[in-house]
């Protein structure tokens, strides 16, 4: 393969993966298809506490994480990536910062993207199936419904109530998570 189909391959699957500020740098095909991929954004985009200014000074990367994404022409597709670091340069003691980014969630197993289609595989299914289906852990389910769905009702949000239903078959289910 030439350079320049390289090139054009890595920038389809820039195009494909629809991920903002990150570009392919590899493809891996095994069981799963592995992509790698870096950060092109040059700064962490987090403020420092203490001083107030952008952090901006790169510093290395952090520990390699992969990420579970959406499936590409049937296959499983995972993005391999090792975070930028940034450094103040300007606080006492030179605090370090991973750069965090819109599309994945720092302690995720998954891309958001990914989240939503399971969130709607959660309906009418358990969270069991639903792991079985998608091929990803029970936990990495429960995490994305908690991440998601709120534990308790916002009664102030709610202005008007007409209607309620009653669930008489959940009343005999065993609430118990096991």
């Amino acid at each position: 393969m030439t350079d320049k189909s390289l090139d054009d391959l890595k920038s389809t699957f820039n195009a494909i993966l629809d991920i903002p500020n990150i570009e392919v740098e590899e493809v891996e095909r095994i069981e799963k298809g592995i992509i790698g991929s870096r950060s092109i954004v040059q700064s962490a985009g987090r403020v420092v506490i203490q001083c107030g200014h952008f952090i901006d000074h790169f510093y290395g990367q952090g520990e390699f994480i992969t990420l579970r994404h959406l499936p590409l022409f049937g296959r499983q597709v995972e993005l391999r990536l090792r975070p930028p670091r940034y450094q103040c340069q300007r606080c006492q003691g030179q605090p370090t910062t991973t750069q965090r980014t819109t599309w994945y969630d720092a302690r995720s197993r998954c891309t958001k993207a990914f989240e939503h289609p399971i969130l709607l595989a959660c309906v009418n299914s358990t969270v069991w199936d639903v792991s079985i289906k998608e091929g990803i852990g029970y936990e990495t389910v429960r995490g994305i419904i908690d991440r998601h769905i709120a534990k308790e009702v916002d009664w102030q949000a709610i202005k008007n109530l007409k209607i309620i239903g009653i669930d008489e078959i959940s009343l005999k289910k065993d609430t118990k998570i096991w």
